[in-house]
């Protein structure tokens, strides 16, 4: 099988769903995929077709005031500053390092091992696990983000994460 890059409606899906964050409901108004507050699945997000949400902008969503037959993929440096610095982003990765640091406490490898699990269905190999724990027992005073939250951002924007196999 060849690899295919996520959309963006799939990849934020699956951000919600892998940081708990995902409501499944069905059915419903719509809601604006621009607020950070929105949890529910990208399918029910509202598309104004003068005003596309940057996020969808940035990640070759089609037109919708034009005929697509087909979506052209890019890779763009806007794309990786969005998952740097996105509302999102940040967001996702909190309630990802939250999430992980609750299920298994005080146990960095193997809040790792369920990290991996969620994310890419695998599990960490002992390079990971050593390198995550390397970073995340770092303290960094010029920043004011948890490392665990640091480290999530860096999973979910990975390529792993972002391809599927």
């Amino acid at each position: 099988m060849n690899r295919q890059r996520l959309d963006i409606e799939a990849w934020r899906d699956a951000m919600l769903a892998v940081s708990g964050r995902l409501d499944s409901t069905i059915g419903g108004p719509s809601q604006s995929l621009a607020s950070n507050t929105n949890r529910r699945r990208t399918l029910y997000g509202t598309i104004n077709r003068r005003e596309m949400p940057a996020m969808l902008r940035l990640h070759d969503f089609p037109d919708p005031t034009a005929h697509s037959a087909r979506r052209i993929n890019t890779t763009t440096s806007l794309q990786g500053l969005f998952v740097l610095n996105s509302p999102l982003m940040t967001t996702q990765a909190a309630a990802l390092a939250a999430r992980v640091q609750k299920a298994i406490p005080n146990d960095i490898p193997g809040q790792v091992q369920l990290a991996y699990r969620l994310l890419f269905g695998r599990p960490a190999s002992e390079e990971d696990v050593a390198l995550a724990t390397e970073f995340l027992a770092t303290k960094n005073a010029k920043t004011k983000v948890a490392p665990w939250q640091m480290y999530a951002q860096v999973l979910l924007g990975s390529n792993e994460f972002l391809f599927v196999d």
